[in-house]
């Protein structure tokens, strides 16, 4: 598992690709498929699905940090009994989890969850700057040892905005 630097995705407002995307975004307004759909400042934009089920505050907070750094967020229906990953970054399935104290066990724990949802993407949410760097790079080489199933990326978001992307080792 290492860290990835770099992959800014956010766009100036003006720009080809952020005009194509507020486009999109009016598409999807239109479709009447959506309940909300809100467009971040970088570019990126937060999707929820109709459903019956709210989805909880951490998700929301998350996926509008990750719609501000340009990322492309739609929260799937949680109204049903099956157990669906949460939505999808760009095209690739996403689970979260916003886990309240540091750990390595916290970190394996929040992955082995993402893991049993057969998601992509495995999306740790970091309220209050909970987690350090070792204790989730720790956590991934925990899982790692523990589990044969790897995931595209394993994205650590903090509520002050940052966004770490980290991947496995092979």
């Amino acid at each position: 598992m290492a860290k990835t630097s770099g992959g800014v995705r956010t766009y100036r407002q003006g720009s080809s690709t952020y005009r194509k995307r507020q486009a999109e975004v009016e598409t999807m307004r239109q479709s009447g498929k959506y309940s909300s759909v809100e467009v971040g400042k970088g570019g990126g934009y937060v999707a929820i699905e109709k459903s019956t089920a709210k989805h909880k505050p951490e998700e929301l907070e998350a996926a509008r940090i990750l719609a501000e750094k340009g990322y492309k967020v739609t929260l799937k229906d949680e109204g049903g009994q099956v157990m669906t990953p949460d939505g999808y970054l760009f095209s690739a399935s996403f689970e979260q989890r916003t886990p309240t104290k540091d750990g390595a066990n916290t970190i394996r724990n929040a992955l082995f969850h993402a893991r049993d949802k057969r998601a992509n993407v495995a999306l740790i949410y970091s309220k209050g700057g909970v987690f350090s760097r070792e204790s989730v790079e720790q956590g991934i080489r925990l899982y790692e040892d523990a589990n044969s199933y790897r995931f595209k990326r394993i994205i650590v978001v903090s509520d002050k905005g940052n966004v770490h992307r980290h991947k496995h080792n092979k």
